[in-house]
């Protein structure tokens, strides 16, 4: 009994220990993530639609822990026909490496160049 008490109270402390090492970005974390984030959405959706023009980025969240970025954000940007955007979920090295990405949601032009292309960007 004492012994799973015990390793129940090190489980406890160990995922406690792991979730608070996670840590909201300060500001210029933030910016940081925004530039490295505007080029991982822009590798991402390049597969479908080619960015032509200006890009835009809006986080909706940010964590940094074991030097690793983990953002959910808006990524708008100009291709030869308009206006695009997709929602995104990304973690990427505080280098930019590493990327995986997850879009989660997108415009109905962006969605139909997807199918137009053939490629589901949602499934990254």
């Amino acid at each position: 009994m004492i012994k799973k008490t015990l390793f129940a109270a090190v489980a406890i402390m160990a995922l406690s220990a792991a979730a608070a090492s996670a840590t909201p970005c300060s500001d210029d974390q933030e910016s940081a993530a925004g530039m490295l984030a505007a080029g991982v959405a822009k590798n991402a959706v390049s597969k479908v639609v080619a960015v032509t023009g200006k890009q835009m980025v809006n986080i909706e969240s940010c964590e940094f822990r074991a030097g690793n970025y983990q953002v959910d954000y808006k990524y708008n940007f100009l291709a030869a026909d308009g206006l695009y955007w997709v929602e995104l979920s990304a973690k990427f090295g505080a280098d930019g490496s590493g990327a995986t990405t997850k879009v989660t949601k997108s415009s109905p032009n962006m969605a139909a160049a997807e199918a137009k292309a053939g490629v589901k960007l949602a499934a990254n």
